[in-house]
Order: structure tokens, then sequence, then C-alpha cells
């Protein structure tokens, strides 16, 4: 499967004041179109910091996506934390610079206009909602940290983004995962193109529950695990 990681900027996320919605959303996206998610990562508005991730990162996966940090203020640092990760330097995009005049007209100041200098040879990814553009370069995929602002971007860029689907099926039980752990053990051992995963949850007066979601590149792999798994489970009654 193509892979990805996800940079999160921003001290705000850090302190606990702003909770982070775009890595889930992200991370949902890109499991749709079939690129699994390798790590998410939430780093301060430090330029060094921001450019030292990148540099470890960007190479160990298909995709790289960071978010956050590129507005007009001084604790904006994302764009030229990516040009240095990136060894270029950071000028002033004509059409980004277009762009921005138009948008801002007479309310243009110094500070707006700074969102149109980006990493030298990127490409814009265009942001319908308030004109400043994020940016790709190499791999990596820059968005803005503002959650519309980043659903818009996403938009404009998720056909470009296609790795294998994964084929999908889940079973409810209503036991715990004790009662089924040495089923799973032997799933894993006849199918090993399986992904199998088990999420309990535990209700009061209920007791413990347990989602049990089989997933493969592979459909057929799917459903034959999941007809051996009833078969091995034989009398138990685990079923919800």
């Amino acid at each position: 499967m193509k892979t990805a990681q996800i940079f999160i900027v921003g001290d705000e996320i850090l302190s606990g004041r702003t909770t982070d919605t775009n890595s889930p959303f992200l991370a949902k996206v890109l499991a749709v179109r079939g690129v699994r998610v390798m790590g998410i990562g939430v780093i301060p508005d430090n330029e060094i910091i921001i450019a030292q991730w990148i540099r470890e990162k960007h190479g160990l996966s298909d995709f790289l996506f960071v978010c956050g940090g590129i507005g007009g203020t001084p604790d904006d640092v994302t764009r030229s934390a990516v040009a240095r990760a990136c060894d270029v330097s950071l000028i002033r995009h004509p059409e980004a610079e277009e762009r921005l005049l138009k948008y801002y007209g007479e309310k243009k100041n110094e500070e707006r206009m700074s969102m149109a200098d980006l990493p030298d040879g990127c490409t814009l990814i265009d942001n319908p909602v308030s004109q400043a553009p994020g940016f790709k370069i190499k791999n990596i995929y820059v968005f803005a940290g503002i959650p519309k602002v980043l659903h818009a971007m996403w938009a404009n860029v998720e056909k470009s983004i296609q790795g294998t689907p994964l084929f999908e099926k889940e079973i409810n039980l209503k036991v715990g995962e004790g009662e089924i752990a040495r089923h799973m053990k032997q799933l894993n051992r006849e199918f090993p193109l399986l992904e199998l995963g088990s999420y309990p949850t535990f209700e009061t007066h209920l007791g413990y529950k347990t989602q049990l979601v089989f997933k493969s590149t592979n459909e057929e792999i799917v459903r034959l695990a999941f007809d051996r798994f009833k078969e091995l489970c034989g009398d138990l009654d685990a079923f919800a």
C-alpha cells in the first residue's frame, strides 16, 4: 500500500487550547483512497524543529502532509521550515502574490502578502476559502491549519493521491477479547495477508463487547477469513 505521514503544527494543539481535528479527517480520507497513515506527529511553531521532522520523515512514506502555520503572523513558520528542509530558498511566488493582491485589495499589507513567500519550485494548492494557497514540494503537501480551509485544499488534491484500496468487513461480538484471542492468532497464521483488528468496549451491566475488523487488499481473503472465524468460534455464543 501507499503510505503517509501527517504532521500537525501548532503550539495551541500542544497546550490543549485547541483540539486537533485535522489528523482524524486526513486519516479517514486517506484510508478511503487506499493510503495507510504510518504516523501522526504534533510539532511546535518552531522552524528548526519542523524542518528536522520533515527531513527525517518525508523519505519514509509516499506522502507527507503538514498542516498549519502558513498564515501571516510571526508564529507562522511552516513555509520557511519547509524551504529549509528541502534546501531551497523562500521566494515571493508570483501567482500566489497575484491571488492575494486580488483578494485583499486595499486591505493588503506586508504581513498578508508574506503568505505568498513560498519554497522555490513548489506548486500551489488552491484555497477557494481565503485564497492564501497551500503548496506542494517533492512529496510534501502543506495545508492551512483551519479545518474548513484544509478540507477545501484537500478537495483540490485528492484525485492525485491514490493507493491500493482495502476491503473491509466487521463483526460485532458480545464477548471480550480474551474469548476470541486464540482464534485471532489462528487466523493470523492461516491468512498472512489479512489485517485483523480487535476493538473492545465496556458497558455497565453488559460487560465487555468486541468489534472485530477484517481488512486486506484482497477481497477474497477477507471473505474466507470471515467465514473461517465463524467456524473457529463453533458453539461459542459470541455473535451479537
